[in-house]
């Protein structure tokens, strides 16, 4: 159960992955950190097969293709994620529902922009 809540976390924040003040991909490595956290709460931890790294430089590179409209998206998803709750035991599919669909808010970030949203 844990790697899958994983594989469903990591592919919908990883796909897009965005808050307050700095950049897109400030706020995009802030809103992955704290989904590590808030997965911690269902006993759930990536170990290094599984860890997923988000590195800001590549965001930052990628960012330059983002629109204003997608920076906006980027945030926008960040902010979702960062409101969610910690994951509860024995309600981990609902809780990776919610991440996904907070996910659903960049349908339409241009491809050159994804790029940026998964920080590799």
């Amino acid at each position: 159960m844990k790697k899958l809540m994983f594989g469903l976390m990591a592919a919908g924040t990883l796909l897009f992955g965005a808050g307050c003040g700095g950049t897109a991909c400030d706020a995009l490595d802030e809103a992955n950190r704290s989904l590590d956290t808030k997965a911690e709460s269902c006993g759930s931890t990536r170990g290094e097969d599984e860890a997923v790294d988000f590195d800001k430089g590549v965001c930052e590179d990628a960012l330059d293709h983002c629109s204003d409209s997608d920076k906006d998206r980027l945030n926008e998803l960040a902010d979702c994620l960062k409101d969610l709750p910690n994951c509860a035991p024995g309600g981990e599919m609902d809780w990776v529902s919610q991440v996904n669909n907070c996910s659903s808010k960049l349908a339409d970030v241009s491809p050159a922009c994804a790029a940026a949203a998964t920080g590799r």
